[in-house]
């Protein structure tokens, strides 16, 4: 049976093998306000468009623009006037890796909740994980927090790992 170090240090190496083959594309700040959701998303779809297949581009739009939202709504980019969103977009062998940096919260941490029917929002991270071959955040008292999404690579590496989760053995 394997245990919980050698399955992190395993999911750790398919996360190095597969950043060595990213190539960056670009990054974007913008302002921690809603409007900023639609102009990620454009500068996105842009940037994407040469880069991968269409339907592969729609998907990390869409999971692209939850990450931001969430980042205004949950974080100090969207209660500070002068709060931030930073959005970062790589690609390499077919897959699309997608970050998105926001001020942190003081209050709250990323985190895939249940759903019902009766909710009208929090489906940003379960559309995340449901969608996206691997999918982390971890948390830095300088930067903030950064959520991260990879899509368009194999299920094998279908995961979701976290600062918390990689230091817990």
């Amino acid at each position: 049976m394997i245990g919980r170090q050698e399955l992190h240090e395993a999911r750790f190496r398919d996360q190095v093998a597969i950043a060595r083959e990213l190539r960056l594309l670009g990054w974007i700040q913008l302002p921690g306000r809603a409007a900023s959701v639609g102009d990620a998303r454009a500068w996105a779809r842009r940037l994407l468009a040469a880069e991968v297949a269409e339907e592969l581009a729609d998907d990390a739009v869409l999971l692209l623009s939850e990450l931001i939202t969430n980042s205004i709504v949950h974080s100090d980019s969207g209660r500070n006037p002068d709060g931030l969103v930073t959005v970062v977009l790589a690609t390499g062998g077919g897959i699309a890796h997608c970050e998105v940096i926001d001020d942190g919260s003081a209050t709250s941490v990323p985190v895939v909740r249940d759903l019902s029917e009766e909710d009208a929002g929090g489906r940003g991270l379960w559309m995340v994980n449901a969608m996206a071959d691997a999918w982390g955040f971890h948390h830095d008292d300088e930067v903030g927090n950064v959520v991260w999404f990879r899509i368009g690579g194999s299920p094998a590496t279908a995961h979701a790992v976290s600062s918390v989760d990689a230091t817990t053995s």
